[in-house]
């Protein structure tokens, strides 16, 4: 279901990208992302932050191609365990998770909608993030969720993109 998914993906951006006759543009950025767990990850967890790379490619001024590279790490609650020795210490559970994610974003006017998928280390997990935002010139504000496997959070992130 993953190499499918992923050659739809791959077909869908050459047949978008070819049907558009502008010219187009590669536009990149930085984000800081606040993360709050939901599911089996809050379990553990209570927030996390990350900071990324972002890279769009405007196909118009409607739609464009996303590609996220970002590295996050959540933190949970400090823990006093009993070991079966009896040897009793702390624990704080941390986790560092690298997304790649890609997907296409539509825009309506200074709002817009994205959906992106991929790959997440540390949780080893495949998900799919559907996200809204609001742009203002170089300013971007999303909220996101991730969605599939056991391990989901709610992610605010606030960005700056160097180009226009």
């Amino acid at each position: 279901m993953k190499k499918t998914i992923l050659t739809l993906s791959v077909l869908l951006f050459i047949s978008v990208s070819s049907s558009f006759a502008q010219e187009k543009k590669w536009i990149s950025g930085n984000s800081f992302n606040v993360i709050i767990p939901q599911g089996d990850l809050a379990k553990e967890y209570n927030y996390g932050l990350g900071i990324y790379g972002n890279i769009d490619y405007n196909f118009n001024e409607h739609f464009a191609w996303r590609f996220d590279l970002g590295w996050n790490d959540l933190e949970g609650d400090e823990r006093t365990i009993v070991d079966t020795t009896g040897y009793v210490h702390t624990h704080k559970p941390k986790i560092s998770v690298w997304e790649f994610t890609t997907g296409f974003k539509a825009s309506f006017s200074v709002f817009y909608i994205e959906a992106r998928g991929g790959y997440f280390t540390g949780i080893h997990e495949w998900g799919i993030i559907p996200a809204v935002g609001l742009r203002l010139n170089k300013f971007d504000i999303q909220g996101s969720y991730k969605l599939l496997g056991d391990n989901n959070w709610v992610a605010a992130r606030i960005g700056y993109y160097w180009g226009r």
